[in-house]
């Protein structure tokens, strides 16, 4: 009996050591809601500069400025960014050029944080085509700056073309 006794004294003396002091504070957090997962792109008009005329057909290519995801959704996620281009609109008269005919490649691209982006071909753009897949393990962005190539035909009409290119990421 006397072991039993001890025992329990024993017990009693830890189970009160590890208890809360009178007083004591006891903290905790709520995660409200994952942060966005976005893109921005340059905006603006961007020129891919000038193609002489030619009785050949030639390709222009030009660089459309910094894209970038943000990933703030915290956790293990992925994402997929992905554009759409629409026809490059002739001058006054003339054949377009179909979406077709412009391609994209994102090139190298910059981490920060926990992201990560793998940069996939996109030979045509008319429709919506992944241009790089990404992730994160928590917060973190991938920024790249694609080169936008148009395959222009021989002996098309001169003039200024304009056509518009959409991001989005999922």
């Amino acid at each position: 009996m006397r072991k039993l006794m001890l025992f329990i004294t024993m017990f009693a003396a830890i189970v009160a050591t590890v208890a809360l002091p009178a007083g004591a504070d006891t903290i905790s957090f709520t995660l409200i809601a994952p942060g966005p997962l976005s893109i921005s792109t340059p905006g603006g008009n961007v020129s891919l500069g000038s193609q002489v005329s030619s009785n050949v057909a030639t390709t222009i290519s030009g660089q459309l400025g910094t894209v970038t995801v943000s990933d703030d959704r915290g956790g293990t996620r992925t994402w997929v960014a992905s554009v759409i281009a629409t026809a490059f609109v002739p001058p006054l008269t003339g054949t377009a050029l179909a979406a077709s005919t412009i391609s994209y490649s994102a090139g190298t691209i910059t981490i920060v944080g926990a992201a990560t982006g793998t940069a996939v071909a996109a030979p045509s753009l008319s429709g919506v085509s992944p241009v790089v897949n990404g992730g994160s393990t928590g917060s973190g962005t991938a920024s790249w700056n694609p080169t936008i190539s148009v395959a222009v035909p021989a002996d098309f009409l001169a003039g200024v073309y304009t056509s518009t290119i959409t991001h989005s990421v999922v």
